[in-house]
């Protein structure tokens, strides 16, 4: 992988090198990262553990890398790069559900990362402990129930026990696009799926809200694609087990649906420190 991040780095400095200096690499992971050493503590769907990926590339490119998992660097770009504006701008919970399911918390502007930098694991959160196996190696986590894999198998009728039927699962090339064209389509079991799966985020997003008590919640992911589809089953699990009336109104910002979220976050690991006020004291 760092062989061929090296080869695609440098064909970009050198096709592009005449606009300016290249201030950085931005490395975005869906796992997580001590942000004092760069090492990748923990990425379930990469079945990665303790892997040095910043200092081997910064090495290779002798440039600066920043590292950071996917929710906080969609968290970032969302405050640097987007057009959000508002109550809440600074205060937000950052959900990104994928192949995996990542939450990102911001307070007063800052990213929290928490003592070991593993803050905001959401999505391995149990909702069951009987519930079907994770990629992390646990049962029941949100991410079991409500990643793309996970309404994927639901539509299928397939079963998420071990590490091969997740690679399975990949090789058969169905797309959570694809899922939601065909509920679209009137495909009653994609519909019936896709709706499951809001189900379920709404339960997860209680607990947010009942844990963080954020001014919104913005959502981004494949998922936001079909996002009109389960909003109403989304909201109604949140009612639902929510604490209070103010909590259940918390408001759900859904990013749009496109491929460059996570693109816009590493941009924004290699912007923000720039721009960023020093700490004093």
């Amino acid at each position: 992988l760092v062989a061929e991040l090296v080869r695609r780095v440098r064909r970009l400095v050198d096709t592009h090198g005449h606009v300016g200096e290249c201030e950085g690499i931005g490395l975005v992971v869906p796992g997580m990262v001590d942000r004092r050493t760069g090492m990748v503590l923990n990425a379930p769907t990469l079945g990665w553990r303790d892997v040095d990926v910043r200092g081997a590339l910064a090495e290779a490119t002798d440039l600066p890398v920043h590292i950071d998992r996917d929710a906080s660097a969609c968290a970032l770009a969302h405050m640097w790069l987007s057009q959000a504006s508002g109550d809440g701008v600074d205060n937000f919970v950052y959900l990104t559900v994928s192949d995996g399911v990542g939450t990102s918390l911001v307070v007063n502007g800052e990213v929290l990362r928490g003592y070991r930098s593993t803050a905001g694991e959401f999505g391995h959160v149990p909702l069951s402990l009987d519930g079907p196996r994770c990629a992390c190696g646990s049962r029941g986590c949100l991410e079991a129930y409500t990643s793309n894999l996970a309404t994927l198998a639901r539509y299928l009728g397939r079963d998420l026990s071990t590490p091969e039927s997740y690679a399975q699962l990949r090789e058969d090339g169905l797309e959570m696009p694809d899922l939601v064209a065909r509920a679209r389509s009137g495909d009653a079991r994609a519909v019936a799926a896709l709706r499951e799966t809001g189900r379920y985020l709404g339960v997860g997003i209680a607990n947010v809200i009942n844990s963080i008590s954020p001014a919104r919640i913005v959502v981004g992911g494949e998922i936001t694609a079909g996002w009109d589809l389960i909003e109403p089953v989304v909201q109604e699990s949140v009612r639902e087990r929510t604490l209070t009336a103010a909590s259940a109104a918390t408001p759900m910002v859904v990013e749009a649906g496109d491929s460059y979220l996570r693109l816009r976050g590493a941009s924004a690991l290699v912007v923000a420190p720039v721009f960023v006020a020093p700490r004093v004291a």
